[in-house]
């Protein structure tokens, strides 16, 4: 039976990448609007969803927003990515969850060292394919952050590890076996394991935040930043990513505000950059009281964070008086407060601190005899590409000396 299948997508975006992969290995023949480049197919697109992320994919006129896989196979009647993991054994040496920088190098050194690896992870690259550009990865001084993502996992892949599209809901140990459940509802045993989980973005929490979210606020400027050509938007935090988020977004939009509640906390050769930059306005000590607008994100309200404190407190202190509320009209707006550990999963399983990070020592091992963990997921300060890999590394090779003694 054929259908027909519309999809709207940006160039660069992870996510529209993993959707349009996924319909040509079913070679399903499908109509694609660039949205960063076709104005119109843009609007129709936000006429159509009422929110202004990528991807979307319409077949047989039912809408489909993301890349949820599962739902456009039900709706093509194709192979579900679950359906393709049928042939993948449920016992293994080693299970890897998570497949960013971390899970993919454990992966690649893994299959060197001929153990026999399952990968678990959701699409491919973790946080590292939302990066327009990695600037400072050793020897690749430029590339964008999901090319280089795709190479780790081909290198993993060549290496012999098996990698699935699966998210990690659960995991138990018994008579030293490892057994993980998974969304797809699916266990795998393993006798030993590497987390490897990553970060997400962290919402901001201010009012009107979840309303607006995919029509106006976003976390991705690599995914949904082309859609903001020529208007004006705002760029939450004062970190490396909010700086990166920036500075892409300074050669899309009309006008980039930065807004941070501290002073700015990112690399030098970032922050000097973006001063270069004349569409850049700055504004620190301020926090978003209330994201607000129409149909769509139209506005954003800050106070002086030494405002805002008096007022929790109750006081209309000269302060406020001095430094009133502000409101920046916006066509869009950009998370970049933060980052969270994925790790509910893992919770009661292994001693974690107060960040909810995985404990481990300078070997990636943690209390739990057999089970390591690598990467942005772990107690290891540093939240780099690179640092990850040697982390990820690190475990395989203690998950190694584990498995054969």
């Amino acid at each position: 039976m054929s259908h027909e299948v519309i999809v709207y997508s940006l160039t660069g975006c992870p996510h529209c990448r993993n959707l349009k992969g996924f319909l040509d290995k079913q070679h399903v023949p499908y109509t694609n609007y660039d949205v960063g480049e076709d104005e119109a197919a843009a609007n129709k697109m936000i006429e159509l969803t009422g929110q202004r992320g990528v991807p979307v994919t319409i077949i047989d006129g039912q809408i489909v927003i993301g890349d949820d896989l599962m739902k456009v196979a039900m709706l093509l009647d194709a192979p579900s990515p679950v359906d393709e993991t049928k042939d993948v054994p449920r016992d293994h040496e080693l299970i890897i969850i998570g497949s960013g920088a971390a899970g993919l190098s454990a992966a690649m050194y893994a299959g060197r060292k001929g153990l026999e690896t399952l990968v678990i992870g959701g699409a491919v690259g973790g946080m590292a394919t939302k990066s327009s550009s990695v600037e400072n990865y050793p020897g690749i001084p430029d590339i964008p952050g999901d090319d280089l993502m795709q190479k780790f996992a081909q290198h993993a892949r060549d290496a012999g590890a098996v990698i699935i599209e699966d998210v990690g809901l659960s995991i138990t140990k018994d008579n030293g076996l490892f057994t993980i459940s998974t969304l797809s509802e699916k266990e795998y045993t393993a006798k030993a394991v590497i987390a490897a989980t990553g970060r997400s973005p962290r919402l901001s929490g201010a009012p009107g935040e979840a309303e607006y979210l995919g029509k106006g606020i976003a976390v991705c400027t690599t995914c949904d930043g082309p859609m903001y050509k020529g208007k004006t938007v705002a760029i939450l935090g004062g970190g490396n990513t909010a700086m990166d988020m920036a500075i892409e977004m300074a050669g899309i939009a009309a006008q980039v505000h930065v807004i941070s509640a501290t002073p700015l906390d990112a690399d030098a050769v970032l922050i000097g950059r973006l001063t270069e930059m004349k569409n850049v306005t700055f504004h620190t000590g301020f926090t978003i009281t209330e994201f607000g607008g129409g149909q769509m994100l139209e506005y954003v309200k800050m106070l002086p964070v030494d405002a805002q404190q008096e007022q929790k407190k109750g006081f209309l202190s000269s302060i406020l008086r001095q430094s009133p509320e502000k409101k920046l009209k916006v066509d869009g707006a950009f998370l970049g407060v933060g980052l969270d550990p994925n790790t509910a999963m893992f919770e009661g399983f292994a001693p974690m601190n107060a960040e909810k990070e995985i404990i481990v020592d300078i070997d990636c091992k943690t209390s739990v005899a057999g089970f390591f963990a690598a990467g942005d997921s772990t107690s290891v300060a540093a939240k780099q590409i690179a640092s990850a890999v040697g982390e990820g590394v690190k475990a395989l090779l203690s998950a190694y000396d584990y498995l054969r003694k």
